[in-house]
């Protein structure tokens, strides 16, 4: 039998051990929730920091865009542009051959000149618009003209589509004797050509010379400024030819007028080819006085090109390089700008070259524009600078 008194202590050590654990289990339940909470928060803190990051870059990314050193170009302080413009879309189309004699014939198409005015509505860069058509509508053949050029200070592309079918005038003959000095532009009804261009590049000193200044009326050029300029381009030509639609005077020789007619060298009747090239090139913005800034770039490029079911290796490649097949755009512009009203004309050429033996397919495309308007809607963070004079 246990005395009360050692009863007593042993209830009192069961109770205070009993506590003990349970405060023992409480500690180990808290320290337990107290590491999920902290392991919990961590993750948190993480996950939002790879989100500020990634927000940050994209912001970095989209502000490259823009980033202008403003000793050299102006920034565009208005959201929004109204603007009404004159376009004319000029084409021409050249086939030349040479025959193992050495005479050589050339004859060039141009389809009917294009104009077009209407209202356009720009959100900082970009401009959309409706245009009429000035000029009568043929009553033969078609035409289908998409063309779309961004500019930021950094990059830019153009995107165009032309679609061209029985809507040609002959305008030139040469290698045809006597009927050089006679021949007169006529209607032509027997060629087709498609064109499709996409071209993306990269201005090395964006922050100091400014494509949209001089293009874009989005921002003004302060200081005369260049920078080289790299992109790649993708280029589909197709081009079908009807032969006997020629004048019948053209198909045969004529010993009195010392034509030897048509020769075989240019009797290609079908083109179908892609172009994959790489280019570089200069632009300068030259500020004639303030506010009035006239631009000039060109891009030449080389590079393969791939004619319909013909396979690319090094031959295909060595062949465009030796045959100097160099495509380039020319651009150039004259724009005044206050930063509030602005007017000015601007021209973009696009030039393709095909040489294969003993012929050649040259063509370009043209536009030129001829534009007034106005800038609105002050961004926010511009509503208390002024302009400089």
């Amino acid at each position: 039998m246990f005395s009360p008194t050692l009863l007593h202590k042993f209830i009192l050590m069961a109770i205070l051990c009993g506590c003990g654990g349970l405060c023992l289990a409480e500690e180990v339940d808290t320290l337990v929730i107290s590491d999920t909470i902290n392991t919990s928060e961590a993750a948190n803190s993480w996950e939002q920091g790879r989100k500020q990051l990634k927000r940050s870059l994209i912001k970095q990314f989209f502000h490259a865009f823009s980033d202008l050193d403003t000793t050299y170009v102006e920034p565009n302080f208005y959201n929004y542009a109204a603007m009404a413009q004159h376009s004319i879309f000029l084409q021409v189309y050249r086939l030349k051959a040479r025959d193992e004699m050495g005479h050589t014939q050339s004859l060039q198409f141009t389809p009917r000149a294009n104009q077009s005015i209407g209202p356009y509505f720009g959100w900082r860069w970009i401009f959309l618009g409706y245009t009429f058509n000035l000029g009568k509508r043929t009553k033969v053949g078609s035409a289908t003209e998409l063309s779309l050029s961004l500019y930021s200070s950094m990059l830019g592309c153009d995107l165009m589509y032309i679609r061209n079918k029985d809507n040609f005038y002959l305008n030139r003959i040469r290698g045809f004797g006597e009927y050089d000095k006679t021949f007169r532009p006529q209607h032509f009804s027997g060629l087709t050509t498609k064109t499709l261009g996409f071209n993306v590049y990269y201005v090395l000193n964006h922050r100091k010379f400014s494509y949209p200044a001089a293009f874009a009326q989005s921002t003004v050029q302060l200081k005369s400024c260049g920078s080289w300029i790299f992109g790649f381009r993708f280029d589909a030509q197709e081009w079908n030819i009807n032969h006997n639609k020629l004048p019948a005077f053209l198909l045969s020789p004529n010993e009195e007028m010392d034509s030897p007619g048509l020769l075989e060298e240019m009797r290609v009747s079908s083109i179908n080819y892609r172009n994959y090239s790489l280019s570089a090139g200069y632009a300068y913005n030259w500020v004639i006085v303030p506010r009035l800034t006239f631009s000039i770039s060109l891009m030449p490029s080389i590079g393969v090109k791939q004619m319909k079911g013909e396979r690319v290796n090094y031959t295909t490649f060595w062949n465009n390089v030796t045959k100097m097949n160099v495509d380039f755009i020319a651009r150039g512009a004259l724009v005044w700008n206050n930063s509030r009203i602005f007017a000015g004309i601007s021209a973009v050429s696009h030039f393709y070259d095909y040489h294969r033996d003993r012929f050649w397919y040259n063509n370009n495309i043209n536009f030129f524009n001829l534009y007034v308007g106005f800038n609105f809607s002050k961004r926010k963070q511009y509503k208390t600078v002024a302009p400089l004079p």
